[in-house]
């Protein structure tokens, strides 16, 4: 048995702390649970397979974290007999031109020989998306990939949180003392550049709008990919939140910003053109990037352990990523390849 202390609670964090203390180990975590943090923020779609992202090593991460998900849930949702936010009722990714639907749908249905666990893949007529989606506009054609998932960041958070307590972790809310005993594994997420390990952490500011559609009937729906980079998701009956906007900062003033609102806003009536809809809240998030928005997993030193940069794939990544460093800090072998996320200055590969 060894002697881990985890600093920050969020979803990787807590998952690395979680599979600790499965492995035996004795482990404190420290978490000052900081306004903006991304796990409280963020949708948790679980959909990697249509990114169209080039890099291999970010793209096997998620691809095998996806994968991990469904046992890793029911596991823990038997351990805790708590909610996690887990659901699985597929995606839909949009378009407009047919042309670009029937590409997109090539692209991602040769990934399915590689990965099975994306289920069934089809075009879908306009008429067929608003069949899965009532509430959106006819507008748009769309690619149905049954597997296609969502989490809800800060449940998920709380489930792990409490099993590790359950098996004997120590949970404290506060800043960490100047010295731990054992070693140390950083999880700080956007908050990193605080310590200053290489690679150099930046973080994004995200802002998301949740919103309630005033219909009599609760339609459950997949997740959808709309045009750019948004997305929408269900957060409860006939709520949902509509996001993304990035913006690079060095801030960390978690107050949303009107233009923000505004933008989201009308992005929420332009999908849902036939529906009255009430705001119910701004969200903002500060995700942590490296230079080249691959995730760092890795040693700094013999005592000090660092895993950061997971961006907005964190929730997707991160139950996998505790799992995976829990069994290399155990000297036990891992499925992924950690010597991919080890470095200074990533390569684009």
């Amino acid at each position: 048995m060894s002697q881990f202390t985890v600093i920050g609670g969020g979803i990787i964090g807590a998952s690395t702390a979680y599979h600790l203390i499965k492995q035996g180990h004795e482990v404190t975590v420290y978490d000052r649970n900081d306004r903006g943090n991304a796990t409280g923020a963020s949708a948790g779609i679980i959909n990697p397979w249509v990114s169209q992202r080039r890099n291999k090593k970010w793209y096997r991460l998620v691809t095998k974290a996806a994968r991990y998900y469904p046992g890793f849930i029911g596991q823990l949702e038997e351990e805790t007999d708590s909610e996690t936010g887990y659901t699985r009722r597929g995606s839909i990714s949009l378009f407009k031109d047919d042309d670009v639907l029937e590409l997109a749908f090539n692209r991602i249905s040769k990934k399915k020989t590689d990965a099975p666990e994306m289920g069934e893949v089809k075009m879908l007529s306009r008429e067929e998306v608003k069949d899965y989606h009532p509430h959106l506009s006819d507008k748009y054609s769309g690619v149905y990939v049954e597997g296609g998932a969502q989490v809800k960041g800060a449940l998920l958070r709380d489930s792990l949180k409490k099993a590790f307590i359950k098996a004997g972790g120590t949970w404290i809310d506060k800043n960490p003392p100047e010295t731990t005993e054992g070693m140390t594994i950083y999880a700080t997420g956007a908050w990193g550049s605080e310590q200053g390990f290489k690679p150099v952490i930046t973080h994004q500011r995200s802002e998301v709008l949740h919103f309630k559609v005033e219909e009599a009937e609760v339609v459950k729906t997949p997740v959808v990919m709309a045009l750019g980079p948004i997305y929408i998701v269900e957060m409860g009956d006939n709520e949902f939140a509509i996001g993304t906007t990035h913006q690079k900062t060095e801030s960390y003033d978690d107050s949303p910003s009107e233009e923000n609102y505004q933008y989201l806003r009308g992005l929420a009536e332009r999908y849902f053109p036939d529906s009255k809809l009430t705001d119910i809240r701004m969200m903002v998030g500060f995700k942590p990037y490296t230079r080249d928005f691959l995730p760092f997993i890795g040693h700094v030193d013999e005592n000090t352990f660092v895993i950061n940069g997971a961006g907005a794939t964190g929730l997707t990544a991160g139950p996998f990523i505790g799992h995976e460093v829990a069994r290399f800090l155990s000297g036990e072998e891992t499925d992924l390849d950690l010597s991919d996320y080890s470095y200074v200055e990533p390569e684009n590969n």
